[in-house]
């Protein structure tokens, strides 16, 4: 193959019509997003306060809330959020299951020796916030492209299997440059989401909708704020 047929190729992947996801699935899988999103902002919630009565108190809520998320119909929260939000993105989906099994591990095995030493790697680790320095620049080129202010179409190119792959790159690359498993998150969320979203084309059928969305860009803020205030305040 000459360059012209890799050129020819490559022309031919980007105007292909996009694989777009069973409709059927979306109203389940909004339900069971603002689920998880719902118990994981309302659970981090909680423990901010000291009292154990409030934390009990916010657990307690966290759960109503996802409960309430589940209901189908205009009674259920999930359809009023969906109306303002859409569905969540497979990675705002892991990232919440992921903290709601660390509560939960943290509940159930608190003393454990390999608990606490993978969240001081984790913590120590530059790739959460490499991650999310990516994930917030590709959210204000998309707020870009809204307002039409890019010369290209960055939110359609993510229709492409182009970017796909880029997205499988950068969620490998930790280990393409060595970094130890407990060094790499939330790489191994990433590599899920993208595996799901390869079978299922799920939210939207665009990679970005399923590794980035509104309230994932605005969590990426808060974190790196909070970790910039940690470091220099330490």
């Amino acid at each position: 193959m000459n360059l012209l047929d890799s050129f020819l190729w490559l022309r031919l992947v980007q105007d292909a019509a996009p694989l777009l996801p069973q409709p059927g699935y979306l109203a389940v899988l909004r339900h069971a997003g603002w689920a998880l999103v719902l118990a994981a902002l309302l659970s981090a919630g909680a423990q901010l306060f000291t009292a154990r009565r409030l934390r009990e108190a916010g657990g307690m809520l966290a759960g109503t809330m996802a409960l309430w998320a589940c209901i189908p119909g205009t009674w259920g929260l999930s359809y009023w959020l969906g109306l303002a939000f859409q569905t969540p993105s497979l990675m705002a989906m892991a990232l919440s299951l992921h903290y709601l099994w660390q509560r939960l591990a943290q509940r159930k095995w608190p003393n454990t020796v390999q608990a606490s030493s993978l969240a001081r790697s984790a913590q120590s680790s530059p790739w959460p916030y490499r991650y999310a320095v990516l994930g917030m620049a590709l959210g204000y080129l998309l707020l870009l492209d809204t307002f039409a202010y890019l010369p290209l179409a960055w939110y359609a190119w993510g229709f492409s299997p182009l970017a796909y792959a880029l997205c499988l790159l950068l969620a490998l690359a930790p280990w393409v440059l060595g970094a130890r498993w407990s060094q790499t998150a939330p790489a191994p969320a990433m590599l899920v989401v993208l595996a799901v979203f390869g079978l299922t084309r799920w939210p939207t059928g665009n990679v970005w909708d399923a590794v980035l969305d509104p309230w994932l860009f605005v969590g990426l803020h808060i974190y790196l704020v909070a970790r910039y205030r940690a470091q220099h305040h330490a």
